[in-house]
């Protein structure tokens, strides 16, 4: 993605999100304060993603907005719920152990370092120059006189991610830090991916990695078009396009041991099962929690 484009998946992120929460039976899964963020989100778009945030509010228009996503890609719009939803969980329990600071990589629209700024934890996002210019034009606008949190625009790999973490100074080296990469490496080669694992675990003491993870070789071939198709039509490529034991295999390289993975089939029976739904969550994809090991003494 080009420095100055707007990420139109992670557009995309937050209009499904908005405009899935507008049911109750979604809406209840999360607090009105992250609610209200992604109506705010929406509602100050660029135009014409910005009328999503009209039209979504008619009961018909959700409706076909479903029914066609739904025929298109199967599971893909609760498996944005399911990533918010599993991300806070995990991410309440990593400061329940002491974890101190958070870094989002690829932030987007995304409300987890806002929301956790405001709750006294140190937060810095890194995004691409628009994505971040947008964002703090979205902050200014919407939340003047509230914390933000910082952002740093990088393009990687043309920028280095050492160099950036080391000219900040939100958060610290040695502190325990919790790290969201939630679609972050979808859009990275593998060497890129290889080279941020070891940056992360060589320059935080003790990191946590929260991150996401699409296996496209369990999605069967028309389904696997749809999703890349999707991504090349808004300038978009999926870089990251490995398995799952591939990926634990880059996290061990680097020192970084898997203590949770939320398989498709566990979230449908944990997440999506007690809800009112016909839905499905996405094949395929994958939510772990991965901790950097200690340094040799």
């Amino acid at each position: 993605m080009n420095a100055d484009q707007l990420s139109q998946s992670a557009a995309f992120i937050a209009i499904k999100f908005y405009g899935l929460t507008r049911n109750p039976d979604f809406r209840g899964l999360f607090d009105e304060e992250t609610i209200r963020f992604y109506e705010s989100i929406v509602q100050t778009l660029p135009r014409p993603l910005s009328y999503y945030h009209y039209w979504l509010q008619f009961d018909w228009i959700r409706a076909l907005y479903i029914k066609s996503e739904e025929l298109l890609l199967p599971g893909d719009l609760m498996h944005i719920l399911a990533r918010k939803w599993y991300i806070s969980k995990m991410l309440d329990e990593l400061l329940n152990q002491g974890y101190q600071q958070l870094l989002v990589l690829g932030a987007g629209f995304d409300h987890t370092a806002y929301y956790y700024r405001q709750r006294g934890i140190p937060a810095l996002e890194l995004d691409s120059p628009r994505m971040a210019k947008l964002k703090k034009d979205f902050f200014q606008e919407v939340y003047p006189s509230y914390p933000h949190p910082s952002i740093l625009a990088a393009q990687l790999p043309e920028h280095s991610l050492s160099d950036i973490l080391e000219n900040q100074e939100t958060i610290a080296p040695q502190e325990k830090t919790a790290i969201i990469s939630e679609g972050f490496f979808d859009y990275l080669t593998s060497q890129e991916v290889s080279n941020v694992l070891s940056t992360l675990h060589n320059y935080f003491i003790q990191p946590a990695l929260l991150s996401t993870h699409f296996a496209l070789d369990e999605l069967p071939p028309h389904h696997r078009l749809v999703f890349r198709s999707s991504l090349n039509l808004v300038g978009e490529k999926l870089q990251f396009d490995t398995s799952m034991s591939d990926f634990k295999s880059h996290l061990l390289k680097h020192g970084f041991m898997i203590d949770r993975c939320y398989r498709p089939e566990e979230m449908a029976d944990q997440f999506v099962a007690p809800l009112d739904t016909k839905l499905d969550i996405l094949n395929g994809f994958y939510i772990i929690s991965a901790k950097g090991s200690l340094p040799s003494l």
